[in-house]
């Protein structure tokens, strides 16, 4: 099949590759199939018992690097007796080792700054576990090797202590109680259908709680024994490190381990080819939304060959089929009569069985309580292809985009963060995903997207739809009204669209211009430099100020902010249905006379984004591009000051997809809580949860006056742009595009006079019980203790301290003590304005038998925080956010965020940042919690399995 395929390719093509630095080549042998050279700056490395490595030196962010460890082990190796043990392993490398006992190994790095849950973390898959120490402070050689000396634990020496084990079954079972609500059970039904004769439908990594609650000691121990060995086992050092030193340690402390003798064969299991379509169907009374896909199963290229221009090749194809098929899947979801509410594809592996099979998936969800004629209209699409391939309009935007997108990557590269190699390098060990350096791949790239032939992607589009090796997924509710089709019936569904005749796409581009008549520009009437934060301040003749932050943080990028007060609060509540849909319909706004599928046209291959976002006391736009494409974002700013549009068609079409898809996740308990809690703690009709009722009622005529009212003055806003932007080439495109806007300094909206108390959560102290019917019985519960606090940048810090404290707390005792719940956390905050702006939010699922001994537990916890915080719960919430700090003065996003932070309400908490935290006291936690306290402000708020 790849020596076919390829034949088909240009010769200009074949050139491109044997002009690429360092393929090896052989006489005689297509160039498609020569190894591509790996990056040099990444070394790699095997030891003598079989363990891989892989260090990289990179300084972004600086001071820090990641520390993983890779393991070719997953469920799909457990028998059936151990369905579970996979997952259950992974839990246990946190609880206990033989350099690190008990709590040990996170109390220390949470002691460097590494918190649990953020930094240290692990996941199962069904063919892999991957464990990660991430963002570590490395100044000091003793803590890098510290962290290899937990990947050696974690590779080697596992105390697996009983009591440890025991403790833990709960915490699984609580997670186990958490994700098998409708979707999961209904997987858990269908895969041995989608898998007949396969492990692959029996393996889903959580397991069999009968197992997990009863398995002996020894069966654990076993299957680390044998699946936890170097030959399964990679190392991953990525950041501002000494990579020779690295690779010494390495050497010095994994050599040691000993392979197993007869050690047992690790071998993929294979998924056999099959004749027709498989059919898995299922429906729950929790499953909240009525999906499908439609799955052309194939089998993925060899991994001897994936680092190859063929492997390039097909995955550059691959990209052009998804986007162009996305592309007209959205258009048609635009539209008023569209079958379905949404609909994509992708190329990827096939559900669990990812390294074995691949599929071009289609996914479609429905808009109302049928999924036939979704089904259909998507496989209708998948036939359009085929059948009557692309066009070149459709191709020249596809490969557009791609090459710009894969421009600014290449163009970004000299500062690539930490997580993006390691990301590559994981995938490289356990997926034989290919490793050329950035400058290679940027060369194939081109010459790939220059040289490939629109006929070349049909032909494969051709190729991509079989009657065989198929398989369809059915995802229902089971409700009143919903009947779950059976087999036969999407069987004859598909077949009758087989038998249409399709016509070719149609590509249709809006080629009038975006902005109808060039702008009247206006000037910078005054400029300042502002030392606080490095800024060029203008103000405009229209009265909208803009501020410049230089930065030479990325090479690509620039990223932007407009802030305005005043906000949805000014309306009356007639307005309610339409400003509670604003925030679903602004994503998929026209601009004047181009419609939203017409602006992604227009964009296509050009960087830009913008995204508008307007509340009750505040307004804003947000974005990003690149210096090279700056011009088009200012275009597009301009068009959203002026005339936000939605087509009546645009809007019905909004309309119907999100209410028909809604419908049915009102019935599920996550929303049942939600919707009541919003109920209790707010008195405005504004603070409800979006409801099909809602939406329906919304006016596309309120939509319109409302945007267009919240950017009537620009003399309202200040704009502000972050990144590698020259102000000399900025100053006449925001004279062209932002002081030709209208304003009037007169009128512009300086300050909140008055808040609306409805609009804000309701006090007290008081407990709300609430129930609902679920399947798999668990209780919610959502905690919120809220009070007036001055907003200061330290009292903004104690804030997130408390959070932090709190969170360990309920972490050592609720999770690992109790079992009770399989994750918790409490998050605190200082909202910059607005009434009661403090708050300490916790809100978690958890064992309804042990209720009210959490709930018992958790209060007196915010008591005891006013009279009990020890330095050794608060250092490592500081270490934790210095790190943070440290790190954030050299990226963008953070420095955009002060300064528009500070524009609110005029306190900056960026500059000087690290010095304030450092200040902090125990007593300084517990005077903010007592303060806090004090004011009586203690919701709790809980949902029930209906009896």
């Amino acid at each position: 099949m790849i020596k076919a395929t390829f034949r088909l390719l240009s010769a200009a093509l074949v050139m491109v590759f044997m002009a690429l630095p360092g393929i090896i080549r052989a006489q005689d042998q297509n160039p498609m199939l020569q190894p591509l050279p790996v990056d040099t700056a990444v070394r790699i490395g095997k030891l003598p018992n079989g363990l891989t490595y892989y260090i990289r030196h990179n300084e972004y962010p600086k001071g820090q690097a990641d520390f993983y460890i890779a393991q070719n082990v997953g469920s799909i190796l457990e028998e059936d007796s151990q369905s579970g043990l996979a997952h259950f392993l992974e839990h246990m490398c946190f609880n206990g080792t033989t350099n690190f006992p008990g709590n040990l190994l996170r109390d220390w790095l949470e002691s460097i700054g590494v918190k649990f849950g953020a930094n240290l973390n692990a996941y199962t898959g069904v063919d892999e576990t991957v464990y990660n120490i991430s963002n570590v402070p490395v100044a000091r050689e003793s803590v890098q090797d510290s962290c290899l000396l937990i990947l050696h634990d974690w590779a080697n020496d596992l105390t697996l202590a009983p009591e440890e084990i025991d403790k833990e079954r709960g915490v699984i079972h609580e997670e186990w109680r958490r994700s098998m609500q409708g979707q999961m059970r209904i997987l858990e039904k269908i895969l041995p259908d989608l898998y007949p004769d396969s492990k692959y439908g029996h393996r889903l990594p959580i397991g069999k709680m009968e197992i997990v609650d009863n398995f002996p000691y020894q069966d654990l121990r076993d299957y680390y024994e044998k699946w936890y060995r170097p030959d399964q086992q990679a190392v991953i050092v990525v950041g501002d490190i000494d990579v020779d030193r690295i690779e010494g340690k390495i050497k010095e402390m994994f050599s040691s381990i000993e392979m197993p003798e007869n050690a047992a064969e690790r071998v993929y299991t294979p998924v056999p080819d099959h004749k027709g379509t498989l059919y898995g169907i299922g429906s729950d009374p929790e499953q909240k939304n009525l999906v499908a896909q439609m799955m052309f199963i194939f089998d993925p290229i060899p991994a001897e060959l994936k680092n190859t221009p063929a492997y390039f090749v097909n995955s550059y194809i691959q990209a052009m089929i998804s986007s162009m098929i996305n592309n007209r899947l959205n258009e048609i979801s635009s539209r008023p009569d569209s079958p379905f509410a949404g609909a994509g594809i992708d190329f990827g592996g096939y559900f669990l069985s990812s390294k074995v099979k691949d599929a071009m998936s289609g996914s479609v969800a429905s808009k109302n309580n049928d999924i036939i004629l979704p089904l259909q209209a998507l496989y209708r699409e998948l036939l359009r292809a085929q059948r009557g391939g692309f066009t070149q309009s459709e191709y020249d935007r596809a490969r557009s985009e791609y090459l710009s997108s894969f421009e600014r990557i290449y163009n970004n590269r000299a500062t690539r963060q930490t997580g993006s190699f390691v990301s590559e390098y994981v995938k490289n060990f356990t997926d034989k995903e290919p490793l050329p350096s950035i400058e290679t791949e940027w060369a194939l790239t081109q010459g790939i997207a220059n040289n490939v032939p629109l006929d070349l992607i049909n032909r494969k589009m051709a190729e991509a739809v079989t009657p065989d090796n198929r398989a369809v997924m059915v995802l229902m509710p089971e409700a009143e009204g919903i009947t779950v089709p059976t087999k036969e019936m999407i069987a004859e569904a598909l077949a009758a669209v087989d038998a249409e005749t399709i016509d070719a796409f149609v590509d249709e581009v809006n080629s009038e211009p975006l902005i109808p008549a060039a702008p009247v520009a206006g000037t910078v009437v005054a400029a300042t430099e502002n030392p606080q934060f490095g800024t060029i301040d203008w103000t405009l003749s229209n009265g909208a100020k803009v501020i410049v932050k230089p930065t030479k943080f990325k090479e690509d990028e620039i990223i932007f902010s407009a802030y305005a007060k005043g906000g949805y609060s000014d309306f009356s509540d007639d307005y309610t249905n339409s400003i509670l849909f604003m925030s679903t319909a602004l994503p998929a706004r026209g601009l004047g006379s181009y419609t939203n599928t017409d602006l992604s046209k227009y964009t296509a291959g050009k960087q830009v984004a913008l995204n508008c976002g307007f509340g009750n006391y505040s307004r804003s736009f947000s974005g990003s591009t690149t210096p090279k494409d700056i011009e088009t974002l200012m275009e597009l700013l301009y068009m959203n000051f002026k005339d936000i549009e939605f087509t009546a068609d645009e809007f019905a079409a909004l309309q119907t997809a999100y209410s028909g898809f809604l419908a049915n996740q009102e019935k599920s308990p996550e929303y049942i809580f939600q919707k009541n809690i919003l109920a209790t703690l707010y008195d405005s009709p504004r603070a409800q949860m979006l409801n099909s009722e809602v939406i329906n009622k919304a006016s596309r005529e309120q939509t319109i006056e409302i945007a267009h009212a919240m950017t009537a003055n620009a003399a309202d806003w200040t704009f502000v742009f972050v990144g590698n932007v020259n102000p000399e080439t900025l100053k006449p495109l925001v004279e062209k595009y932002i002081a030709s806007l209208p304003g009037d300094p007169k009128t512009a909206v300086k300050k909140v006079e008055k808040y609306n108390p409805a609009l804000f959560m309701k006090g007290g102290d008081k407990t709300d019980s609430f129930t609902a019917e679920m399947s798999t019985p668990q209780t919610q519960v959502a905690i919120i203790e809220s009070g007036d606090m001055e907003y200061t940048p330290k009292n903004a810090m104690l804030a997130s301290i408390a959070g932090q404290i709190l969170t360990n707390r309920l972490i050592k005792t609720v999770r690992e003590e109790m079992g009770a719940v399989y994750s918790i956390s409490a998050s605190g905050s200082l909202e910059r304005s607005g009434l009661n702006p403090a708050s300490i939010v916790s809100q978690f699922p958890m064992k309804p038998e042990m209720k009210e001994e959490v709930l018992s537990f958790i209060k007196g916890q915010f008591k005891e925080m006013e009279s009990n915080v020890t330095a050794a719960e608060l250092n490592p919430a500081k270490e934790y956010m210095v790190k943070a700090f440290t790190a954030n003065k050299e990226l963008n996003g953070p420095w955009l965020s002060a300064i528009v932070g500070t524009l609110s309400n005029g306190v900056d908490t960026f500059n000087g940042n690290v010095a304030t935290v450092s200040s902090i006291t125990p007593q300084d936690v517990m005077d903010f919690m007592k303060a806090l306290n004090a004011q009586g402000n203690y919701r709790v708020l809980i949902l029930d399995p209906a009896k």
